[in-house]
């Protein structure tokens, strides 16, 4: 849109008539983003009323929790339960089926970390692609220009440091092996629920169990291996491997 408005052979009229639905668009958008952030949705107390139905709704979304209130609630749950099941001489079976339980919150946090060097790695990965492009495209014009020259420094400084970080702190495999991880023991968690794979001729549930406790930890440890062997220097990763 800032480009439209400065572009000479666009006709103003023209441009008036694409800036007013468009403003009015992203006006509407904006209370919508501010008020779904704000009231998320979920259960709300609706014995709270007001003298206007404005007041009784207002009321009614102050009483409902947010999502990191839900959060926050969720991990004393859990807190909670760890205490007892420490404090508590209780069967062995017990513990393992909170595990289990435990290992699909583990999942989502595995997948969460991945998006999130995902997110990061594209990101470095996009200005790379694009910064050297622009850099290469400036370059043949810099000599007409003193300011492109500066230009092509800038962008230059911004390809060194995109790839540098995605070099060092190896983004990519770190989402790669998270996301692997959290794979492996969404299908042991299916495979035991459902009674298949290495638990299809185990009819005992306490073995079952066994099994699968020892499968994810194995899994969860392997993971941890190899976080650590990126965050190596370089030099030591080569010699690891």
């Amino acid at each position: 849109m800032y480009s439209i408005w400065w572009l000479p052979w666009i006709d103003r009229k023209l441009v008036y008539v694409i800036y007013g639905p468009t403003i009015l668009l992203v006006v509407c958008f904006s209370i919508a983003t501010f008020l779904f952030r704000r009231y998320p949705g979920g259960p709300i107390d609706k014995s709270i009323t007001g003298e206007t139905p404005w007041e009784t709704w207002r009321g009614r979304q102050k009483g409902r929790k947010s999502e990191g209130e839900l959060e926050l609630d969720l991990a004393r749950e859990r807190e909670t339960r760890k205490r007892l099941l420490a404090e508590s001489d209780i069967d062995v079976d017990v513990r393992r089926i909170a595990y289990k339980e435990d290992a699909y919150a583990d999942i989502d946090r595995l997948r969460q970390e991945s998006n999130s060097y995902r997110r990061v790695n594209n990101t470095l990965q996009g200005f790379l692609i694009i910064g050297s492009l622009a850099a290469t495209g400036v370059s043949g014009l810099a000599a007409n220009l003193v300011i492109l020259r500066w230009v092509t420094l800038g962008l230059t400084f911004l390809v060194g440091i995109s790839s540098g970080f995605m070099g060092y702190f190896k983004y990519k495999e770190r989402s790669f092996y998270l996301q692997q991880t959290a794979d492996a023991i969404e299908q042991e968690w299916e495979a035991v629920e459902i009674g298949v794979g290495r638990y299809e001729h185990i009819d005992d549930e306490t073995e079952r169990l066994e099994k699968f406790v020892a499968e994810v930890h194995r899994l969860k440890s392997e993971q941890r291996k190899r976080q650590q062997n990126l965050e190596q220097p370089a030099d030591s990763r080569d010699a690891s491997d």
